[in-house]
């Protein structure tokens, strides 16, 4: 929420080098501490360390606009002026405070728009989707030589740069053509992973083709849903509608191990027809997606954005601050319009220059 939509990807591809470095991190100390207990504690003590990061962090304008913070409203945009040396002074800042919104919070506000519901929905198969296959691709680890703690260290550096390759082509393509190119790419490995031709004694294409189906398609799946996620949702739902993703998320990244004792009992490549057949219903799910890139981050679903469109030649040229970037010493100057006739239960703040 502190990123600009041009950067947003950068920004997400960068943050989540950070995860396959944990990725990497945590069986690497397992492999050579070789006591569980000592590594609960490194990682608690961690934690402890982010949570001191917390307090540093500023809170999100986006969200102090939406829940009537005036005064840490102020504070924060001061901050962000001194962060990105801004020569726009706070003085030229008026807060307009209208009637107070009701979404703030209340996801069922989804359930009251057909379409908003559908998107909704769109999204949470995705999610699900996305961690299934990555889930069910990182079994493969057991079927490589050498150690489980290596191989999974190596699979997790090797994603890292298929991560700022995903956030470069977003950036050009937008993130429903990239969402497209990536399935394609999970849909073409898994059909060719059903092709059994060993090279050696100890790898097959098989293999080689669910580590590239692995890295290449559903790891960087992530990185896309996500953005497409806190893009589509407006502010007012956007933290309740991400945990709800996520909870769905956590349900895909349960089951694979299931799943493929199931396919065992069946087909040993059954599991393959089956990422293949979720695969092309993404594709249906994800051209039904809005497009999210150019997308100005929206308080409320009554401001329009990808979940509520609103026609252009309904707004007025009234300015309004609706993203801040950290980034850019132009992050608040970025101004986009206004509706004339504001809803009255849809906003509480406005910021005019």
């Amino acid at each position: 929420e502190f990123v600009t939509e041009s950067m947003r990807p950068y920004a997400s591809a960068i943050s989540a080098q950070f995860f396959c470095v944990g990725t990497a991190l945590v069986p690497l100390a397992d492999y050579y501490l070789q006591d569980w207990r000592m590594l609960d504690f490194i990682i608690a003590v961690y934690s402890v360390l982010c949570v001191l990061m917390m307090l540093w962090l500023p809170e999100s304008p986006h969200w102090l606009v939406t829940n009537n913070k005036t005064k840490d409203l102020k504070k924060t945009m001061q901050r962000l002026i001194n962060i990105n040396r801004s020569k726009l002074d706070l003085r030229d800042i008026k807060i307009i405070p209208v009637p107070q919104h009701k979404e703030s919070g209340n996801f069922c506000i989804i359930f009251s728009d057909i379409r908003t519901l559908a998107i909704v929905l769109g999204l949470v198969y995705q999610w699900f989707l996305t961690s299934f296959l990555y889930y069910g691709f990182f079994h493969m680890v057991g079927t490589l030589n050498g150690t489980a703690h290596w191989n999974i260290a190596i699979m997790g550096i090797m994603e890292g740069p298929c991560l700022i390759v995903a956030g470069l082509v977003m950036t050009k393509l937008g993130r429903k053509k990239t969402m497209f190119c990536l399935l394609i790419i999970v849909i073409v490995t898994c059909l060719l992973s059903l092709v059994n031709y060993p090279i050696s004694n100890t790898w097959d294409l098989r293999r080689i083709f669910s580590l590239i189906g692995s890295k290449a398609g559903s790891g960087p799946m992530f990185l896309v849903v996500y953005i497409l996620t806190l893009e589509a949702m407006p502010t007012s739902i956007r933290s309740i509608g991400m945990c709800t993703c996520s909870l769905i998320a956590r349900l895909g990244a349960a089951s694979p191990p299931f799943f493929l004792d199931l396919c065992q009992q069946y087909y040993s490549e059954l599991h393959y027809l089956v990422y293949v057949v979720l695969c092309l219903f993404a594709l249906l799910v994800t051209w039904y997606l809005p497009e999210t890139k150019g997308e100005t981050l929206k308080q409320t679903l009554a401001e329009g954005g990808a979940l509520k469109q609103r026609a252009v030649s309904e707004l007025t040229s009234t300015n309004t601050i609706n993203k801040i970037d950290t980034c850019s010493d132009s992050s608040l100057e970025n101004l986009s319009p206004i509706p004339d006739n504001t809803d009255q239960k849809s906003t509480d703040f406005r910021i005019l220059v």
